[in-house]
């Protein structure tokens, strides 16, 4: 994918779109996508390559949060999956209850006009999967409180014991962890405190190899840094680190740099393929004369992907996906199959990270990106946008019509992040719903994937004709750049 990265860093830079950035306005450089000249970048398999593999995610909104997180589900390697899951509640833990209590101590009230919402958002990439060795690197992002800033950590996985460890397993043992530490500490003089590089799994939380075979230390905001200065990382030459790995560390080296992956932990996953006879679905509907309502999917694709779209097919029934671009290359045959059977598919940015956080090369970034990588998959780019959380502003609006997408918003909410019940998200969904309107959902959750048959019946019952977001914009003007809620 590194190719499409830097298309879009150069299209950002031809449209001017630096100078947010160069003035210091807004965002967060940490975020910002490393320059091919890093060796503190660790080593990044293609999740493609990785049959069965499944992402975990969550999105939630209201009026006191924005949260994102995602994690991969490798087969053969539960003991991952589940630590993994464990790190992401550990991350979300802290944030969820600063919102609570932000709620509590002013029920009822929304914040303020123009203020920011605070965000936590959670992404992953694997560092290896080849043989019996998976690494996955989890990184957050936090606007909240004395702590803002990005968390780093790495897992592993080892197949021969069927263990995930934390990266302090790469070393043997704590004197290991110690020499380790000394190395580090002279390294890191100029960019961090050297007495908070402490020997301990704590400390040492994310290492993983670059692509030349070195050993990348990375720390947390504030972990090491008390003015946390950006991202402080250091990469070790196996010169010095080599004496220091467990076996285990070794073996991990070593898979890290296997030129082509291949996991082997004894467990097979079909693949998402489409059903025995799938038919695309008729023709679209004008929606001039015809009651259409517009049904949405956001955050997919996602395990739960491939039971929608039986469903879809059954009903004869097109809908629109606003995709991530991170889980869309996880999933690119489930993106094909949603092309393949006539679903239209928006752009939900590369990582759904809060657009009108960021400086304006950071937005053209996060959606050109997912641009790049949905042409790649399906041999088109999107029309639409849909920034998440609905959060635009004058610098997404610009960045929008300079790609030629409209901002596809809703109008309907069926809040089906918060209450995990079919009944409930089908009831909101059909009361929500007016011609010309656009219901919000998300393909990522199994009760909402329930919920769609009756969403669909009781729809079709009052006359509805459920179509994508363009089957409703072919009957307005809606100029690129500009949002469209539906109604």
């Amino acid at each position: 994918m590194r190719p499409a990265r830097w298309r879009g860093a150069a299209a950002a830079l031809a449209a001017g779109l630096l100078l947010g950035a160069a003035s210091g306005c807004g965002g967060d450089d940490r975020w910002a996508r490393p320059t091919a000249s890093d060796t503190t970048q660790p080593h990044a398999v293609d999740v493609a390559s990785v049959p069965g593999l499944e992402t975990v995610a969550r999105s939630e909104e209201d009026a006191r949060h924005r949260l994102y997180t995602a994690y991969p589900a490798v087969p053969g390697a539960r003991p991952l999956t589940e630590r993994l899951a464990e790190a992401v509640d550990e991350l979300a833990a802290p944030y969820r209850r600063a919102a609570a209590s932000a709620l509590a101590a002013a029920p009822g009230t929304s914040a303020a006009p123009g203020a920011s919402v605070p965000e936590l958002n959670v992404q992953w990439t694997l560092t290896a999967a080849s043989g019996d060795i998976v690494g996955v690197r989890l990184t957050g992002w936090s606007s909240q409180g004395a702590d803002a800033g990005e968390s780093r950590r790495t897992y592993w996985y080892d197949g021969r014991t069927g263990q995930a460890v934390g990266s302090d397993g790469l070393v043997d043992g704590p004197s290991g962890l110690k020499r380790l530490a000394d190395l580090v500490r002279a390294r890191i003089v100029a960019k961090a405190d050297p007495a908070r590089v402490t020997p301990t799994p704590e400390t040492f939380a994310s290492m993983a190899f670059n692509d030349d075979g070195d050993l990348v230390v990375e720390f947390s905001d504030h972990s090491v840094a008390p003015a946390a200065p950006g991202r402080v990382a250091v990469a070790l030459p196996a010169s010095a680190f080599e004496p220091l790995l467990s076996d285990f560390g070794r073996r991990a080296r070593a898979a890290s740099l296997t030129p082509r992956p291949r996991l082997a932990l004894g467990a097979d996953a079909p693949g998402p393929g489409g059903p025995e006879g799938a038919r695309t679905p008729a023709d679209a509907p004008n929606c001039a004369v015809a009651k259409c309502v517009a049904l949405t999917f956001d955050d997919g694709p996602g395990p739960d992907t491939p039971r929608l779209l039986d469903e879809l097919n059954r009903a004869g029934v097109r809908v629109t996906f606003f995709v991530v671009g991170t889980n869309a290359a996880a999933y690119p045959e489930l993106v094909r199959r949603e092309a393949a059977e006539g679903h239209e598919i928006g752009d939900h940015s590369q990582d759904h990270r809060d657009l009108t956080r960021l400086p304006p090369i950071q937005v053209h970034a996060q959606i050109q990106e997912t641009q790049d990588v949905l042409r790649q998959i399906t041999g088109q780019a999107p029309v639409l946008l849909r920034p998440p959380y609905g959060a635009s502003n004058g610098v997404v609006s610009d960045v929008a019509r300079s790609l030629g997408l409209v901002q596809a918003l809703w109008n309907a909410d069926t809040l089906d992040w918060r209450d995990r019940d079919a009944s409930a998200v089908a009831d909101r969904a059909v009361a929500g719903a007016r011609p010309g309107g656009v219901v919000l959902m998300h393909d990522i959750y199994g009760t909402t994937v329930d919920a769609v048959p009756q969403i669909i019946a009781r729809l079709k019952a009052q006359g509805y004709t459920p179509a994508t977001v363009s089957d409703l914009l072919a009957a307005r003007h809606v100029r690129p750049g500009e949002r469209f809620s539906g109604g």
